[in-house]
């Protein structure tokens, strides 16, 4: 290990080998950090933070500290799960778990800019870039290789699909695969899709899918219905079952024109 001697590491934190802690950082009791991970300068850990291996966490981020939540009771137990091969930039701030036994959860391979908020009970999957000054309420999940545009702003337990790429305000789920901006869909996320690997069969059926949900006439209940009994593949199941469970709040609904919505 490699901890700075202006670095305040409390001696019951797990720190693995090769773990490097920059100046002025504070690493609480709770901490567990894997190996080969860095610690920049002015970083603080609290609470009960587990973090897997090779991960960056940048100047001044504050990871793990009580969720702005007016309900909660400082003896809760909560935590914050981070895994492998994140970066985490400068000023970015992870909350913990709202109630008892909850956590926030990221998992590996993601780029989290600077200043990005990640609030309590947040889910964050796979491979997720989250551009600057990005601020997530409450319970919000982001799926796999989602790409989130800077100063986005995300209404509290809502969900981005995967390969989703968006930017703007949004107070309802954004479906997998789509081009979203200020609470409205646009189009097929092409782009993403070939970068993720997906299949050109794959793709010719998202679209296909999207058009029946958003550019058919349909309802979202009629679309769901006609998808039912037409031959979709798993990834076509896979958006209308995203749609199928998004809840009380719903999915944006489509605009043909990204400039013409505030």
């Amino acid at each position: 290990m490699k901890i700075h001697p202006t670095a305040i590491v409390d001696e019951r934190a797990q720190l693995g080998p090769e773990v490097e802690v920059g100046p002025f950082s504070i690493i609480g009791p709770d901490a567990v950090i894997g190996e080969k991970s860095v610690i920049q300068s002015h970083v603080v850990i609290e609470g009960a933070v587990r973090m897997g291996t090779g991960n960056l966490i940048g100047h001044g981020a504050l990871i793990g500290s009580v969720p702005q939540d007016l309900a909660f009771q400082p003896e809760t137990k909560s935590r914050v799960e981070i895994g492998n091969s994140n970066v985490i930039r400068e000023h970015c701030t992870i909350h913990r778990g709202a109630k008892e036994g909850n956590a926030t959860v990221l998992g590996d391979g993601n780029f989290l800019m600077v200043g990005v908020h990640v609030a309590h009970d947040c889910q964050i999957g796979n491979s997720v870039v989250i551009v600057n000054n990005t601020l997530l309420a409450g319970h919000v999940r982001i799926d796999d290789r989602a790409f989130i545009g800077g100063g986005s702003r995300f209404h509290q337990s809502i969900r981005i699909g995967r390969s989703a790429m968006v930017e703007g305000r949004f107070t309802k789920n954004l479906p997998p695969f789509v081009i979203a901006a200020k609470n409205h869909v646009f189009g097929v996320n092409i782009l993403g899709l070939r970068r993720a690997g997906i299949s050109p069969a794959d793709r010719d059926e998202i679209k296909r899918a999207f058009k029946l949900l958003y550019t058919s006439g349909l309802n979202t209940k009629q679309a769901l219905e006609k998808a039912g009994t037409t031959d979709f593949g798993p990834i076509g199941r896979e958006f209308f079952d995203f749609v199928a469970e998004a809840g009380k709040r719903g999915i944006v609904s489509y605009s043909a024109d990204p400039e013409g919505e505030d």
